[in-house]
């Protein structure tokens, strides 16, 4: 049986799901969880106690601990669960979490499992890496071969070898976990493209070539990957000319050759990073910055058919799709308080 994987984000898209569910597992059939060791490090034990939620005051909570025994050496097998590559990764969480088990002296040796919806092995071709890779390669280079950085992919695959001797509900929710799962990795890198050809806003919207000219008054030509860009430094801009970027934005978004049946909406992590940002800039008294960015995130999110998508970490973009092309990038909104827009050759 299939399912749409899209319309299962209510059970799954927090991550407390997603690793209850390997936690439910493991705890019930802790020879799941031996095998899993004996899978990815080569360690034989039949002694394996499962917690999950572990607190290290000050560290934070690792989400699944495993406990076992190799031979005479007590051991702790640590696992870290992500859905969300390019939205939740913690620079150096991994580091954290291993020195603070270290730290403790109870165990003889640590290991470690990264679990994301990407590792090194998925293909990036054209597209932005999450920060997922970074942070499991500081975690390689910290732990050794007692790390492993998994995908989703490569859980499912391991579990299925198992999936017969789980009870018929653990059966279905991995069914409709793993349906997720492919869903989400297939939009996620979907919307992560990066673009490199040579097309331009002027290309998508020529009836709207008049505002695109007032915005290239108000920044500086660059070029990024052979690709001309705009770039509006918004910190620099006066009431007047902030007035016109955010007319800019409005006019080309307006544009007829936009598709305004398409349906977005913002994911929450979004929504709280643009709070952050705007809450920085009053924290600065950026006054002015404030008001701009307040003005255009809401105009963003009134309408339905622009996609508000980024971390916060290094900024957001605003996305349209274009009739009969396919969805674009309009504009980039770095945390710099850099614009940028693609420009004609």
């Amino acid at each position: 049986m299939s399912y749409d994987g899209a319309g299962l984000n209510p059970l799954f898209y927090s991550e407390l799901s997603s690793s209850h569910l390997l936690y439910d597992i493991f705890d019930s059939h802790p020879e799941i969880a031996a095998a899993l060791i004996k899978d990815y490090f080569g360690v034989e034990t039949e002694q394996v106690l499962v917690s999950r939620e572990r607190n290290y005051p000050k560290k934070g909570s690792i989400d699944i601990f495993i406990e076992f025994a190799d031979h005479n050496k007590r051991c702790a097998l640590l696992i870290e669960v992500k859905v969300h590559d390019y939205l939740s990764v913690s620079d150096h969480q991994i580091s954290t979490y291993y020195n603070a088990v270290r730290e403790d002296e109870l165990y003889d040796d640590v290991y470690f499992i990264y679990l994301s919806q990407f590792n090194r092995k998925t293909s990036f071709d054209s597209i932005a890496k999450p920060k997922s890779l970074a942070e499991a390669l500081r975690g390689k280079d910290l732990i050794g071969e007692r790390f492993r950085h998994l995908s989703w992919e490569e859980i499912h695959r391991f579990l299925e070898k198992h999936k017969l001797t789980l009870n018929r509900e653990r059966q279905l929710m991995l069914e409709l976990h793993r349906s997720w799962v492919v869903a989400k990795n297939k939009e996620d890198l979907a919307n992560n493209v990066v673009e490199t050809g040579e097309r331009s806003l002027q290309d998508y919207f020529g009836d709207a070539a008049g505002a695109i000219m007032k915005l290239v008054h108000l920044g500086d030509d660059g070029s990024e990957e052979n690709q001309p860009k705009l770039r509006i430094d918004a910190a620099r801009l006066g009431d007047q000319e902030l007035n016109s970027l955010l007319d800019g934005v409005v006019l080309i978004s307006s544009s007829n050759q936009v598709n305004k049946k398409k349906q977005y909406r913002a994911d929450e992590l979004t929504l709280e990073a643009a709070e952050e940002f705007l809450a920085e800039l009053a924290g600065n008294r950026e006054w002015r910055l404030l008001g701009f960015y307040a003005r255009l995130f809401q105009f963003v999110q009134e309408k339905d058919y622009l996609r508000f998508y980024g971390t916060g970490t290094r900024g957001f973009s605003i996305k349209v799709e274009v009739k009969n092309k396919g969805e674009i990038s309009l504009c980039t909104l770095y945390r710099n308080k850099l614009i940028e827009f693609s420009l004609k050759r």
